[in-house]
């Protein structure tokens, strides 16, 4: 993979410098989520808003163009010119803490997202980030709530006993899955189609935008409105490259980037509803289960150290709340 990487990403620079100025910057823009997809959106139009700034000549790849988004972060610490769409989960690996932004049932609203970059936890974690060799231009990316997609109706975590549900490959959204009642199951995004057409898998947990946009509709009946992790879009880069950049550079790249991503989020939310009805419209059905008895399964995993990382997600949690506003 990482040897197909650094192909893709050689032939994509070479081929934009026929199309660019001497003086601009080449940036590659990746996301491993499909055409359409609302994040894919909102990469796209960073790329064209910093094009139109001039200075820059920036690509968007989408559909896991340039591999996983692991890889893309490697070879952005490497000194790479490319920016991955990651989430807390991963970034979990370098910042803990951060990890619980992705746990189960955190957050009841998108609303509840607002000021979170804001808050002395958000900074502390940039600041952990950056030590490690990772910069983080954004965390206000929404790519939305992840629901249960399978073949059978998922009411209760009961309903999830025995099935192979596709998952991210972490522990936070791992434990998760299995908590929740389901056989968690690792697999790239872009082989899930497949797996679950071909009875490798039973399903999987995804947001709306990407349900529709990789069209796992054609391959599952039901689509379950447990609204369990809520997935934000955190756009990060390597700091080998980015300090590379002078510091009127990092100073548009990340005020473009955060205006971006607070710009899509209206797009996430308007798109989701209309992806719900189309699918409803082909013969999907949505319903919305008991959320609460999903809460109550995963929520002794606040105190588990083999899914926090050792770090206390029960008081981070409540430190969270207080420095977010919320009354829990």
């Amino acid at each position: 993979m990482k040897k197909t990487l650094s192909l893709v990403l050689a032939l994509v620079l070479c081929l934009s410098v026929f199309s660019a100025l001497a003086a601009d910057t080449e940036v590659i823009i990746t996301g491993t989520n499909g055409p359409g997809d609302t994040q894919s959106l909102g990469h796209e139009e960073w790329a064209r808003r910093l094009n139109e700034m001039g200075g820059w000549n920036a690509k968007a790849l989408v559909s896991s163009e340039m591999g996983n988004t692991d890889d893309v972060l490697e070879a952005g610490m490497m000194g790479e010119p490319v920016i991955a769409s990651s989430d807390p989960s991963r970034l979990a690996a370098y910042a803990p803490g951060m990890g619980i932004l992705m746990m189960p049932y955190l957050l009841d609203s998108y609303d509840q997202l607002d000021g979170l970059m804001e808050t002395e936890l958000y900074k502390g974690w940039v600041t952990e980030l950056r030590e490690k060799g990772v910069v983080l231009l954004t965390a206000n990316g929404l790519t939305g709530w992840r629901n249960w997609v399978t073949n059978k109706p998922i009411n209760k975590p009961e309903d999830l006993s025995g099935l192979k549900i596709r998952t991210m490959g972490n522990p936070i959204a791992i434990n998760s899955v299995n908590a929740m009642g389901g056989i968690a199951t690792p697999m790239a995004q872009s082989e899930a189609y497949n797996g679950i057409e071909t009875k490798v898998i039973d399903g999987g947990e995804w947001q709306v935008p990407t349900i529709f946009s990789a069209r796992f509709y054609e391959v599952c009946s039901d689509i379950s409105l447990s609204q369990h992790f809520l997935l934000t879009c955190d756009m990060v880069t390597g700091a080998a490259w980015f300090d590379t950049l002078s510091a009127e550079q990092q100073e548009e790249l990340t005020t473009s980037c955060v205006q971006n991503y607070k710009d899509n989020q209206a797009l996430v939310i308007e798109y989701e509803q209309k992806y719900l009805d189309d699918m409803i419209a082909s013969g999907v059905t949505v319903t919305t289960p008991d959320r609460e008895a999903f809460r109550a399964a995963s929520a002794h995993l606040y105190a588990d150290p083999a899914t926090t990382g050792g770090v206390d997600y029960e008081a981070l949690r409540i430190e969270l709340y207080e420095q977010l506003g919320i009354n829990n």
